[in-house]
């Protein structure tokens, strides 16, 4: 048969659990007095069932502020390394000698450039038995047979590797070039940003050894980077290739984000977020009214901020918008 607790004995129970059943009887009719019994009761009970600790609430301020009209253009500073992308590789076509090296490392070069110049194993034999004074004779005479072979990228590109260079002995199917059809920058942005990112956002860039190399971008991928709220890890494809664009080296310039003229302006601060959706407290126009309901005509040009605990979130820095290395034309609309 099952022992069933009493009041008189179920602060024995909870502070000597593993006491046989007449030893706890004993402590609590000899030890504890009732009163005594009924406090430390409240105590353990109140103890386990306390509430979880709610949010601060937010108090309503007492200063009204008009909802300002003017333009909004939001800029955000990033950085980042350029990366090789869409990569070809260019091979040596038969046995021979690279006489010359025509391109530089980081060159833009098109599918009509002279990249090196090979001649075959013959022609390098006969040029290095003729002194200097021959060796140009020796190569006009032989031109019809042993002539200088041209090598020509596939595609515009920029290149990222040389393998080779003059006077270097190859043999057919040796790698003397990489070079890379397109060219993505893989960066970040560098200050807090609070406006949402999207595919096709543009940006400009500068080398940031030479800041006369500029490249301009396009954002065609994001994800925002862990424990660091409003930093985004960005992907930022070169739009038009060119001459500097050093691989893996630093690039620093301006995202810019959008642009909105006319517009709807509040101190971000005045705005807070509660269910997943963000609030304004705001003046309304009212309508038709009974007891328990109020027609809302329409929404004034009056807000109050709310004012934040002191434990709870605290008013945003106040920055200047970041500035573009030069003026956009504004075609881009910033989503609202």
């Amino acid at each position: 048969m099952t022992h069933k607790k009493t009041n008189s004995d179920l602060l024995s129970f909870l502070l000597f659990p593993r006491i046989p059943t007449f030893l706890r009887v004993y402590f609590s009719a000899s030890i504890f007095s009732a009163s005594f019994k009924l406090c430390v009761c409240a105590c353990i009970l109140c103890s386990f069932s306390s509430p979880l600790r709610s949010e601060p609430a937010l108090i309503v301020g007492d200063t009204e502020q008009e909802i300002m009209k003017d333009d909004i253009e939001v800029f955000t500073r990033v950085t980042g390394l350029p990366t090789a992308h869409d990569t070809y590789d260019v091979y040596a076509p038969f046995d021979g000698r690279v006489e010359n090296v025509m391109s530089d490392l980081f060159d833009l070069v098109g599918a009509n450039d002279v990249l090196a110049s090979m001649v075959s194993t013959e022609m390098a034999a006969l040029l290095d038995s003729s002194s200097e004074e021959n060796k140009k004779q020796t190569e006009k005479r032989w031109k019809s047979v042993y002539d200088y072979f041209e090598i020509k990228p596939d595609f515009q590109g920029i290149v990222t590797n040389i393998y080779t260079a003059p006077k270097a002995r190859v043999n057919k199917g040796d790698r003397l070039f990489t070079v890379a059809k397109k060219v993505i920058v893989i960066g970040k942005n560098t200050e807090p940003l609070y406006s949402a990112l999207s595919p096709g956002m543009t940006a400009e860039l500068a080398y940031a050894k030479n800041a006369t190399v500029k490249i301009k971008t396009k954002l065609i991928n994001f994800i925002p980077l862990k424990d660091k709220p409003r930093f985004n890890r960005l992907w930022l494809e070169v739009d038009t290739l060119r001459d500097g664009i050093k691989i893996g080296e630093q690039f620093d310039g301006y995202l810019f984000v959008g642009r909105s003229e006319n517009t709807l302006l509040v101190p971000r601060t005045a705005l807070f977020d509660k269910f997943g959706r963000t609030y304004l407290i705001m003046e309304v126009e009212t309508g038709l009214a009974t007891e328990t309901q109020t027609e809302i005509l329409k929404p004034g040009l009056h807000f109050i901020s709310p004012v934040y605990p002191a434990a709870g979130k605290t008013p945003a820095e106040i920055k200047p918008p970041a500035k573009p290395m030069e003026k956009n034309d504004g075609k881009i609309k910033k989503s609202r």
